[in-house]
């Protein structure tokens, strides 16, 4: 079993029980009235976590197959009016509240009710970490570069230990090691590690791979063996066996990829004026193999009466892999080309932000980001190559299969909830696709999450 809580600002505390085993909820509670506090954690076969409220912090305690509301385990007193607190920590073996309150960050011992840290911040600190013994308390501080300062249990409270200076401007994260020996703290490309004990020092930096920064387009083969995602204006395509969950290809296109499609036997890469194929390896066991450009089986250069332009936004292949819709670079229009020769088909001037997805029939393009939704009707001549762009009256809806529902019935409600084809809820949606629930894509009983703030995409299977 595992408890989920979460509180959005300024509503009620939500506690979601799940069984792992089964993939299924079990239990929602309501908890009482507070300020949720991390973390939550497990006390025998129960979860306990933590609220606080105007002149006192409760530990509250529910059972994994309880029904029953959360139980007040025990209140103990705060620091008088603390109901604006920010970044609030808790740790459970000493019962020690760690928050940012006016422009100071403070330790509060709760059992001995006493402050044990009060420092001016200049309210630049956010991210706070405890020791798991509490013996260490990492923040950062509140100087122009907002260093990492590292401080250290004493008989008079907590004291600073270390200013740790990176030289490289600020942190976006930092977190103490459960046995307090080691932080690590990460910024833009960066991930840098030091040493508590005495004397501290400082290892090297570890780079992590860069990107463009884009969101991730993420699409399933048409027997949902596979799937393909690559991050937008980046140029790694990776290719997933669904089963397995393990590469099947990694791809250094060398190019920026704008859209793509995979198939039981190759991929279908669009990038910078150019439809690049790579055969997949044969036999379903082969996995992490690489690929580069020179080992691409086919490559089609857009051509044709429209002029060139850098696809900056996004690119989408049809389903019968007969052709792609581009959106130009400045946003004007977009375009379609034959995905055999790379002949530009039509175009149109409209003014749009993105390109979501053509619908499964072939027979209409959306732009689903913004509203309202704009779409064109796709118009093939039988006799010839010519399409034509038909626009769809503004407050239309996509045909056949919606972004929002499997062609499988699920579906996603208003609330986050997903249900089955029955109207059973299978799970509950993470919050940041609660709050903007795209984009996504579902194949069966697959459903693929993909957010520009995340370092990979999340395909969830989902049991009936």
């Amino acid at each position: 079993m595992v408890g989920v809580a979460n509180q959005d600002p300024g509503s009620a505390i939500h506690i979601s029980i799940y069984n792992l085993l089964s993939g299924t909820h079990t239990r929602f509670h309501h908890a009482p009235e507070g300020k949720l506090v991390a973390p939550i954690w497990t006390h025998g076969e129960c979860l306990r976590l933590v609220t606080v409220k105007p002149g006192s912090v409760t530990v509250w305690e529910v059972g994994f197959t309880s029904t029953h509301m959360p139980t007040e385990i025990e209140s103990l007193p705060t620091p008088g009016d603390i109901s604006d607190l920010e970044s609030p920590l808790f740790l459970p073996n000493l019962s020690r509240l760690a928050f940012i309150h006016r422009g100071k960050v403070l330790i509060w011992d709760a059992r001995d009710s006493k402050l044990l840290l009060d420092y001016l911040s200049c309210g630049w600190d956010a991210d706070m970490s405890f020791s798991s013994d509490g013996r260490f308390f990492v923040c950062r501080s509140g100087t122009i570069n907002r260093d990492i300062r590292l401080w250290k249990e004493s008989p008079a409270g907590y004291t600073l230990h270390r200013q740790l200076v990176s030289g490289i401007g600020p942190c976006i994260r930092q977190l103490l090691s459960p046995d307090g020996e080691s932080i690590i703290g990460t910024r833009p490309y960066e991930t840098q590690l030091w040493r508590t004990t005495d004397p501290i020092s400082s290892l090297s930096s570890v780079p992590t791979p860069t990107t463009g920064g884009g969101n991730f387009i993420l699409e399933f083969s048409p027997d949902g063996s596979l799937a393909a995602t690559a991050r937008r204006r980046d140029n790694t395509v990776t290719v997933l066996d669904i089963n397995s969950g393990n590469p099947r290809l990694i791809i250094d296109t060398g190019m920026d990829v704008y859209g793509l499609r995979v198939t039981r036997n190759s991929v279908i890469v669009v990038g910078d004026g150019m439809i690049i194929t790579w055969n997949l390896p044969a036999g379903d066991h082969v996995l992490d193999a690489r690929a580069t450009v020179d080992d691409s089986a086919r490559t089609i250069t857009f051509n044709g009466s429209a002029p060139r332009y850098i696809f900056s936004q996004s690119a989408t292949i049809s389903s019968d892999l007969s052709y792609v819709v581009t959106i130009r670079g400045d946003r004007t229009g977009l375009d379609v080309y034959d995905m055999s020769t790379g002949n530009h088909l039509a175009g149109t001037n409209a003014k749009v932000e993105a390109l979501s997805q053509i619908t499964s029939d072939g027979c209409e393009a959306w732009s689903l980001e913004g509203w309202p939704y704009k779409g064109w009707k796709i118009i093939k001549d039988e006799n010839s190559d010519v399409i034509e762009l038909e626009p769809l009256p503004e407050n239309a809806a996509p045909s056949g299969r919606h972004i929002y529902r499997s062609p499988h019935g699920h579906g996603i409600a208003d609330d986050g909830w997903i249900f089955d084809s029955r109207g059973k809820l299978l799970m509950w949606l993470p919050q940041r696709w609660r709050e903007r629930r795209w984009p996504l894509r579902w194949d069966g009983r697959f459903l693929g999450l993909s957010d520009d703030g995340l370092p990979e995409p999340v395909i969830i299977e989902l049991y009936e």
